[in-house]
């Protein structure tokens, strides 16, 4: 800004900076009135809270890290909404479990978004540019924040950035409603899914408790076994 960086600009370079997203050009032409540094620091700080990894679960933030090679992948320079979706429902992720449970096809949501980002046309980058952070991705995790605030739930996930692409305009409230996806049908997945999950770590404690033996502590579960 001419001043001083309004909010908007420290959101989208501290979340660029954590997702090593080149900071967007809106940088240098926006020229909204100054606020005070204590103001935009505050903001500033919840912006980069936004994509730390200590918020996310693992297989959430491995969609996050996603954003990069799907972006050089299809040669377009800004990270916008559809490509969140795209990494979100890699094969085998806890996004597609929730999908198909919910009675959609995953790959053919992913390709939903897939259609969709090479509507877009290809950007032409620089060698090795690394791809800027759009709008509407922006406004993506900060919906999938609120998610998670109204789930009160530790940390974001799969199913919050599911939950907040039936509110996303630019494609997904679109794409999640041809594949006949909506709150309840995602909320109802993500019931059954977490049960699942719950029965399979009691059996699993229950097993351990009748070898009588004493179990070494468990490492960290693998992604694909986290609960939605």
């Amino acid at each position: 800004c001419a001043t001083a960086p309004c909010p908007m600009c420290y959101m989208l370079c501290a979340i660029s900076a954590a997702l090593a997203i080149a900071p967007p050009s809106a940088f240098v032409a926006c020229r909204r009135p100054a606020l005070s540094r204590h103001r935009c620091a505050r903001m500033a700080e919840n912006a980069d809270e936004l994509l730390s990894p200590a918020l996310w679960t693992v297989q959430g933030y491995s969609s996050v890290q996603g954003l990069v090679p799907v972006c050089q992948r299809l040669n377009q320079r800004r990270a916008e909404a559809e490509h969140l979706g795209i990494s979100l429902l890699a094969d085998g992720s806890i996004a597609c479990r929730v999908v198909a449970a919910a009675g959609a096809d995953p790959r053919s949501l992913r390709v939903g978004f897939e259609d969709f980002a090479a509507a877009q046309g290809v950007r032409a980058r620089g060698g090795g540019e690394a791809p800027q952070l759009g709008e509407s991705l922006l406004a993506l995790l900060r919906k999938a924040a609120a998610q998670r605030r109204l789930l009160v739930d530790e940390r974001l996930s799969a199913k919050h950035v599911l939950l907040a692409l039936l509110e996303d305009a630019r494609c997904g409230a679109r794409l999640m409603r041809e594949a006949n996806l909506d709150r309840a049908s995602l909320t109802a997945a993500i019931t059954l899914l977490q049960a699942e999950h719950s029965r399979s770590k009691e059996r699993g404690a229950s097993s351990s408790g009748d070898r009588g033996a004493v179990s070494a502590p468990r490492a960290a579960s693998p992604a694909g076994s986290e609960a939605p």
